[in-house]
């Protein structure tokens, strides 16, 4: 066998190894290894041994297929880097980084218990080997991120596979973090050049591999949009249809659809909270303020006592909504966050209560007018001589 069929062997076989040890995959590797000899040697023995050669390509071409589907033959491998750099690098930063912080760390604790046993000619010393345990530190944690990111890219392609379009939240369930996390990852590994055409959709949802996907996602979400608009339109023309037939006048009518936008706030507020006791008390506050546009709606010269309702309780519901969804997507939560969402938790409960007192009082009036009515009922009745106590008499 000639020196450049070793050579042959030799690189491929090696880039097997390298490719079973990189993807984790040693199912075939064996068999693998055993096809290149045999090609090879089918190869020396020329025509004689062409039946087993032709048995070995076909035996080659099915482990091509087996073992490097959707990495060297699928059009989807093209989209993205299979064998990312500085796997080695970050190895040897990590590792020499982590020893010399280890030897120039036991160094500055050294110069240190001397510093403070009074050698104080040693202070030099300990602020020198604080500088180079800091200096070493950074090689080692830098080399530990990028394994960490090498290793979540792997586990993101085992997911990805030949799809176009991935949805963020299988991405984030293989590597068990958030949305959030997962998200700034692909960003990092799109601005890394590891993802060639890669785009995040705006709503973060979605990871899409080519442009030429992309495209497509925005034009069908463009479509969707325009139809969500156009029923919008048609829906807001029949509302102000009604509106013109319901005989309330245009300032009544404006409070009532700026009293419906903080409605509808309150219930979208409701779908994203998670949490079935918040969400009760959500459900209870949205009730409540629709009775008291219902109410409005059904009696436009209450309107006029809605003045503090508008102008401060409701912008301040949705204030502190807003801050409880900003507190509520933060990973981290931290003893400052969780006091403040209990405070909101708390202030809503009050608003409940004062929303549900000034719907009592709403009825004030009509309740009075209707005790009015069965004063003068009753007066009437005892005039008639239709009262009980007028027939018993």
């Amino acid at each position: 066998m000639s020196e450049n069929n070793w050579d042959n062997i030799g690189r491929q076989i090696k880039d097997t190894v390298d490719d079973a040890i990189y993807y984790g995959d040693f199912t075939n590797l064996s068999r693998s290894i055993g096809n290149i000899i045999n090609d090879t040697i089918d190869t020396v023995r020329g025509p004689a041994g062409g039946r087993h050669q032709g048995q070995s390509a076909q035996q080659r071409s099915v482990y091509q297929t087996d073992q490097n589907a959707g990495r060297r033959t699928s059009p989807v491998t093209s989209l993205y880097e299979t064998r990312p750099r500085g796997r080695v690098s970050s190895i040897l930063m990590c590792v020499f980084g982590s020893i010399l912080t280890v030897v120039f760390g036991i160094c500055f604790i050294v110069f240190l218990i001397v510093v403070l046993s009074g050698g104080v000619p040693a202070l030099a010393g300990m602020i020198f080997f604080a500088v180079l345990t800091v200096l070493a530190l950074v090689p080692a944690v830098r080399g530990r991120v990028r394994l960490g990111l090498l290793s979540r890219y792997r586990r993101y392609l085992r997911v990805i596979q030949h799809s176009l379009n991935i949805p963020i939240r299988e991405l984030a369930n293989c590597i068990g973090k958030s949305l959030e996390y997962t998200t700034r990852d692909l960003l990092k590994m799109i601005e890394m050049h590891w993802f060639f055409q890669a785009h995040v959709d705006e709503d973060q949802h979605y990871l899409i591999l080519s442009d030429e996907a992309y495209q497509s996602y925005l034009s069908a979400k463009s479509d969707y949009t325009a139809r969500e608009r156009q029923a919008a339109e048609v829906q807001r023309q029949a509302d102000e249809a009604k509106r013109k037939d319901d005989g309330l006048s245009p300032e009544c009518r404006r409070l009532i659809e700026k009293g419906e936008e903080y409605i509808r706030h309150i219930h979208e507020s409701n779908e994203r909270i998670p949490g079935a006791e918040f969400s009760a008390k959500l459900d209870q506050m949205e009730h409540v303020v629709a009775r008291i546009f219902d109410v409005v709606r059904a009696h436009p010269e209450v309107a006029s006592d809605l003045d503090k309702l508008m102008s401060y309780y409701l912008p301040t519901t949705k204030k502190l909504l807003d801050t409880y969804q900003e507190m509520d997507r933060q990973p981290v939560a931290g003893e400052n966050i969780s006091s403040a969402k209990h405070e909101i938790e708390e202030a809503v409960d009050t608003l409940n209560v004062a929303f549900e007192k000034l719907l009592d009082s709403l009825f004030e009036d009509k309740a009075w007018d209707i005790s009015s009515d069965i004063s003068v009922l009753h007066t009437v009745l005892a005039q008639d001589g239709l009262k009980e106590d007028a027939f018993k008499k």
